[in-house]
């Protein structure tokens, strides 16, 4: 039997605040391409959500385990990818990005989904392996649904409970989701160590499909201090009021906010899917435990307790289209401590780019704006009409990382500003690195004549790795590296010579290779750090060390006679970048095959999307920017902005409650429309955000807040981890075949 975990289990308050619009599919392709019949999904974002991240996150990986399609069929694999559910992923501009953290995250499940008669309840028994920081626990989760939703019960008849624990002790994360007679109960409770707690409780009720109302609390203690947060809420068919917020709930409404996190690429003729070979599912064997796990573009995803290894054998699992059991292959792995990046020229114009969104370091800042300070990164676009820079904010970074602060009122700069070298800067709406040639400008000037130019990434194999690199700006060595990190000597992990010098060099640094090891060398050591953990700890750099431009001829970069200078690299049709770090992304991970020959994965698909005109999408209207297509529901470059929490309103992303989102959405329609310069595609939404547009408190006079609501206690909670419990779901069996479920996707 199916049944309807993705319609109430989805998104909890998607089903509060009702909202499953779907656009109009305009399009050429037949009715029966997947273009035509993939689903679009929509869910509402709002300030009560973040109450209810944590099972929206759960129920999101159920979904993914497809319970429903292998119901008495014994226990089975499912791998799950965390960061399509993980709000937390895309609030943080997940989607927005186009680098190696948008690696997946797969987690192994074991699932067992039973009914004994179609009279009775559909049990899902689950247990949820979690790695954190080298600490394994397990969640367990035990799922009764008895009905389906209807009209008068919106919710349907089901709960789930779930337990969060290590290897030994109580349940860290302890919670119950119910529905029932109309109502919908939660109640969690999380002890997330360092004396950090939270505990969170919603109640609510509903008369129909469009009226209802109730209150959410939310507790967060660390020490002795708790600060409690609660909201009343009410909502009949066109409006929602929470607390002293009023909004309109109509998707349609010019103000509403719209947010997509997925996409889906299409032949721009039949409506099929655009697959890339992006990767593997692989098994790895250690200590008569089977561990599961994916390779691909971006390296390898496998638990760190499997304890991988350089020249381990692992297996491909291949699916049989017959719908077969499938069968194995054995590859050798590949691993190295850092990876290199090959960076390919593209080129167009400072006319074209008016107004698109850009950021660049400023060293020295004593001509650039009055107040502008030395050695920041400031963010700006160039504005067409007025032939200045407009600069609109600035990044301040410290001990928690780096966050974009909006200046008090925008500053006008002039091109002649980088007369010198050009402006080196980085757009995510230009799919990374850029440099604009403004070097000697004059004025007036023709923007159309100045060139910008763009890369595109592929990453190289340690077989392609050139034997000579080198490097004049940001060069990292082992010494250097070292130095900084575990002796805590030097201002920065480079050689201290190189540490952001813009400046002509007298010297350069010079690189080796060792294409056996996979890594730069230098003076015949690794270019990697010696204690990855001690990387971890210093924030500034816990994404990892990135080099400067790295170039196979250092003539190629000279200027001022006998120096060297690293912007004359952006003349250059090719340069290098090395990175290390202890992220997976940032290291390299590969296989070989029987024949010692790397197994290579296609690079994300680099596209060019020239936005439609409107004033949905603001200063990108009429714009071309270029995105980056990874795999179905895998497309990034669409620039993004932050919004209110609390209120959906535009705001500046250092504020307290401050969530980044894309700028906007590509339609599902004509101007759906990309292409990589030689094949036009389709583009198409498949899960959408809607936040509400923020109306006055008089447009819900109409509603009225409960007075008294009785919220759920932790007097319900169960713990189905227990074999006293009534829903204990007992031992995780032992399963030896392949994983039946990846992402949603039943394989045989």
């Amino acid at each position: 039997m199916k049944t309807r975990f993705s319609l109430y289990l989805r998104s909890t308050m998607t089903l509060i605040l009702g909202s499953s619009l779907l656009s109009t599919v305009m399009a050429t392709p037949p009715t029966t391409s997947a273009y035509s019949t993939d689903i679009q999904n929509s869910h509402v974002e709002d300030a009560t959500s973040e109450g209810i991240g944590q099972v929206n996150m759960i129920t999101c990986i159920m979904h993914s385990m497809r319970p429903d399609a292998l119901v008495n069929q014994g226990p089975y694999i499912a791998l799950v990818d965390e960061n399509k559910c993980s709000a937390n992923k895309s609030s943080a501009g997940n989607s927005s990005g186009g680098d190696g953290s948008q690696a997946s995250n797969f987690t192994t499940t074991t699932v067992n989904s039973t009914r004994l008669t179609n009279l009775d309840p559909m049990r899902v028994k689950v247990w949820l392996n979690e790695e954190d920081q080298g600490q394994a626990s397990t969640i367990f989760v035990n799922i009764n649904a008895t009905a389906a939703p209807t009209t008068s019960n919106p919710y349907g008849q089901f709960r789930l409970d779930f337990c969060g624990k290590g290897a030994t002790g109580p349940c860290m994360m302890n919670g119950m989701l119910q529905g029932a007679d109309g109502a919908l109960d939660y109640y969690q409770t999380e002890d997330r160590g360092n004396n950090e707690s939270s505990t969170t409780a919603l109640r609510l009720t509903s008369v129909g499909t469009t009226t209802g109302s109730g209150k959410l609390d939310m507790i967060r203690t660390q020490g002795s201090a708790s600060v409690e947060v609660a909201f009343l809420f009410a909502y009949d068919a066109n409006h929602f009021l929470r607390g002293d917020q009023c909004f309109s709930r109509d998707a349609t409404d010019p103000a509403t906010g719209m947010s997509v996190w997925r996409y889906g690429l299409y032949d721009g003729t039949t409506g099929v899917r655009v697959d890339r070979n992006s990767g593997f599912p692989i098994n790895f064997t250690s200590g008569g435990q089977t561990y599961h796990g994916f390779i691909g573009y971006w390296g390898i995803n496998m638990p760190a307790s499997a304890g991988l290894t350089n020249g381990a054998t692992v297996q491909k699992v291949d699916y049989n289209s017959n719908g077969n059991a499938p069968t194995t292959t054995n590859y050798t792995v590949a691993l190295s401590s850092g990876k290199l990046t090959k960076y390919t020229r593209k080129a167009t114009n400072l006319h074209a780019i008016d107004k698109v969104q850009l950021t660049a370091w400023v060293n020295d800042a004593s001509n650039f704006f009055s107040g502008a300070t030395n050695n920041t990164s400031y963010s700006m676009y160039w504005d067409d009409s007025q032939s200045l820079f407009v600069v609109t904010g600035q990044q301040t970074c410290g001990n928690n990382g780096c966050s974009s602060q909006d200046l008090p009122s925008p500053q006008t700069v002039a091109p002649s500003f980088w007369t010198q070298m050009g402006l080196q800067g980085w757009s995510q709406s230009l799919g990374g690195e850029l440099y604009i040639d403004l070097k000697n400008v004059g004025s007036p000037m023709t923007s159309a004549a100045i060139n910008v130019v763009y890369r595109a990434q592929d990453l190289v194999y340690p077989s392609d790795m050139p034997a000579n690199l080198y490097c004049v700006n940001n060069c990292p060595t082992s010494t250097s590296m070292n130095d900084f990190f575990t002796n805590n000597t030097g201002t920065s992990p480079f050689v201290s010579t190189t540490f952001n010098n813009w400046n002509p060099s007298a010297t350069y640094v010079t690189y080796g290779t060792d294409t056996a090891a996979g890594v730069l060398t230098s003076s015949g050591n690794a270019v990697v750090p010696s204690d990855m953990s001690a990387v971890q700890q210093q924030s500034m750099y816990s994404n990892g060390i990135r080099s400067g431009r790295l170039f196979t001829d250092p003539t190629a970069v000279t200027c001022n006679g006998n120096m060297y200078c690293d912007y004359k690299a952006n003349d250059l049709d090719v340069y290098y970048v090395w990175e290390t770090g202890p992220n997976n992304w940032n290291q390299f991970a590969a296989v070989k095959d029987a024949n010692n020959t790397f197994v290579k994965f296609d690079a994300p698909l680099q596209l060019n999307y020239t936005v439609p005109t409107g004033t949905q999408y603001g200063q990108y209207a009429g714009k071309t920017i270029v995105l980056q297509y990874g795999g179905f529901g895998n497309l990034w470059g669409i620039p993004g902005s932050c919004v209110s929490s609390l209120t959906n309103q535009p705001v500046s992303c250092d504020q307290q409650n401050a969530r980044y989102v894309p700028e906007f959405v590509i339609p599902a329609d004509s101007t759906g429309v990309v292409t990589d310069g030689t094949n036009t595609y389709l583009v198409k939404w498949l899960d959408r955000e809607i936040r509400f547009a923020r109306k006055l408190l008089s447009a819900c006079s109409g509603l009225t807040l409960p007075s008294t609501v009785t919220l759920p206690t932790s007097a319900v909670l169960k713990d189905p981890s227990d074999p006293a419990s009534d829903i204990y779901v007992g031992t995780k069996p032992v399963v030896t075949g392949e994983p039946r479920v990846i992402q949603g996707e039943v394989m045989y």
